[in-house]
């Protein structure tokens, strides 16, 4: 049953993501346009051209804000994702140290998560630091941090 909502939820979110891409792929194209063709306009040397100024005001007016929209939309998208993985990660951390007794390596985690080592290094350094883990060698030289976790009642 879990298994389904987590699949449920991440196609929810792909499709979002997906949906999000597109509209914002459509409000700058939307929005360059208008802004090109004001220009174009404001550029022309042509004294005969009927509606110059109102071609100029409606294409920037409609321009600025669509465009603007859109980047926008792009940077709440981005937010959410980086969010959401951050949750992923966290969630993940949380259970490899319940499993492990408070005990995970680099790599153990990076497999986990599936992130790169660096990355991993760089999320159990942060954690080891706002939670004053210890750490430990073990025997091939593999840093192991060591998290003390609170105690069941």
């Amino acid at each position: 049953m879990a298994n389904s909502r987590r699949i449920a939820d991440s196609r929810y979110t792909q499709a979002k993501y997906a949906v999000g891409i597109g509209l914002s792929a459509l409000g700058l194209a939307l929005g360059f346009l208008c802004l090109g063709r004001a220009l174009e306009t404001a550029l022309d040397a042509n004294p005969n051209r009927l509606n110059k100024r109102e071609t100029v005001t409606t294409g920037v007016l409609i321009g600025v804000p669509t465009a603007a929209g859109a980047l926008w939309l792009l940077r709440f998208l981005e937010r959410d994702r980086t969010l959401t993985h951050s949750k992923r990660l966290q969630l993940l951390f949380y259970k490899a140290l319940k499993a492990n007794s408070g005990k995970i390596s680099a790599l153990q985690f990076a497999m986990l998560a599936q992130v790169p080592l660096v990355d991993a290094k760089h999320f159990l350094d942060d954690w080891a630091v706002s939670l004053a883990a210890e750490f430990q060698v073990d025997e091939a030289g593999t840093v192991v941090y060591c998290f003390s976790l609170p105690q069941s009642a």
